[in-house]
């Protein structure tokens, strides 16, 4: 394996913690299309081939991200667009000393999909993967509606058996300039995920120009600074730490470019890590701070293999700055079962694998979370997609080491690219039918 040269400092944990004088910071939410991005397979200048050779996601355009006004491009907008939603953020999270949620722009509504009524009530059991292991959607595209379309769309990922969201707390849009704030979308969409009895998974990611790494240039740029990076983490943490978001997860898909600019770079994005886990724990001791979910991808000049990715980051220094490992092991179209040597195999089953390498690092009791998982309608047919999701849900349940499944995603109104359990239309797929099968 192949390791980039150069390791930026890790800047002290105690400038960390003094930044958390920062705790008015505020985000925005950005819907960012999560889900699995092309990769093409070239030779990245000095790099040796991976031992299993690429586990490249063959993956179709995620979709249109919607604008930030919740309407998605190419779509009208709804006429309740300027109201303000009916229930208050502000009364839901009264946190003394942080910024007042009054006249903050919200997003706009959107109708409810059509569902079937024998899963419409919001009282089923969850039902939990191995162990203590959680099931729910990694769902950005509801971060586009209104706070009572959240609050419907949630309770009906509860009654299909849900436990938890993934949703992205970015901080490019959260201090778009230094000092200049806001918590309200966020605060938003806790207070939907809290109402509903849900927990929440936070993607600690993006920067703001002014905190960007030279070269680096998008809302996913590589921040300059570690400090300033776990400054803003710990203020996510402090601020949901106790309303459902529990689970912090820094960054999504770290190993390639498409999600970090100028190119993947494991060291720093591991010094990212090792600043932001003790100041997420300085302000929420009984956080779980995951590792950013990899994606499938080849070892190539813009991208590195899963096993790559992670291998360097032990040699970087990520033992001991982590709970959990987040990965996305996509195989579409392939069934789990019959890719032992893709996304899926380089968790347990190649020679080199996640589990090899935490065994060998002292972290063989920790998990493995499954932070995205799908196959796109489109690519696969309905079927594929109900029979790929079922044997992957089946396979992680059986699994002691898989603490997590986040089904990518709930629905294709809003830029789901046919991966959602729902279509373009609000209706459920023949995936919705078997996975509430399994899970209710």
């Amino acid at each position: 394996m192949s390791r980039k040269p150069g390791r930026p400092g890790v800047d002290s944990v105690v400038a960390v913690v003094a930044a958390l004088a920062l705790l008015g910071l505020g985000v925005m939410l950005v819907t960012s299309g999560y889900g699995p991005v092309r990769v093409e397979a070239e030779a990245r200048p000095g790099a040796a081939s991976h031992v299993h050779g690429s586990a490249s996601a063959a993956a179709v355009d995620p979709g249109s991200r919607p604008d930030r006004t919740g309407t998605a491009p190419g779509q009208p907008s709804s006429s309740s667009a300027s109201a303000p939603p009916s229930s208050s953020p502000a009364s839901a999270f009264p946190f003394p000393g942080f910024p007042s949620l009054s006249g903050l722009p919200l997003f706009s509504e959107f109708p409810a999909p059509a569902l079937p009524g024998a899963l419409s009530a919001a009282t089923a059991n969850t039902a939990p993967l191995s162990g203590s292991g959680l099931i729910g959607f990694a769902a950005p595209e509801l971060l586009s509606d209104g706070s009572s379309i959240q609050l419907q769309q949630l309770e009906q990922m509860k009654s299909m058996g849900m436990s938890t969201v993934r949703v992205d707390a970015n901080w490019f849009e959260g201090e778009p300039s230094q000092g200049s704030f806001n918590w309200g979308p966020l605060d938003q969409v806790m207070a939907s995920v809290h109402q509903a009895g849900l927990t929440a998974d936070l993607i600690i990611d993006g920067c703001p120009p002014w905190a960007a790494a030279a070269g680096a240039t998008g809302q996913f740029a590589q921040p300059a600074s570690p400090a300033q990076f776990a400054a803003w983490a710990a203020a996510v943490a402090a601020r949901y730490g106790s309303t459902g978001a529990g689970y912090f997860e820094i960054w999504n898909e770290p190993n390639i470019s498409a999600f970090w600019s100028p190119a993947p770079n494991p060291a720093a994005y591991t010094a990212d890590l090792i600043a932001a886990y003790p100041a997420i724990k300085a302000v929420d001791p009984s956080a779980v701070v995951l590792t950013g979910g990899l994606a499938p991808a080849a070892d190539t000049s813009n991208s590195y293999d899963i096993v790559t990715f992670f291998a360097d980051m032990y040699a970087d220094g990520a033992q001991g700055s982590f709970d959990a490992v987040g990965d996305h092991p996509y195989t579409f179209p392939a069934d789990p079962g019959t890719a032992s040597q893709g996304a899926w195999g380089e968790m347990d089953q190649t020679s080199l694998s996640l589990r090899s390498l935490m065994t060998a690092h002292g972290d063989a009791a920790k998990k493995i979370w499954i932070t995205e998982f799908g196959a796109p309608t489109g690519t696969v047919t309905d079927a594929q997609q109900a029979a790929e999701l079922t044997e992957a849900i089946t396979a992680a349940r059986s699994t002691s080491w898989i603490g997590a499944f986040y089904i990518y995603t709930w629905s294709d109104q809003f830029g789901g690219g046919g991966f959602g359990l729902l279509d373009s239309g609000g209706n459920p797929k023949p995936a919705y039918t078997a996975v509430a099968a399994l899970t209710s």
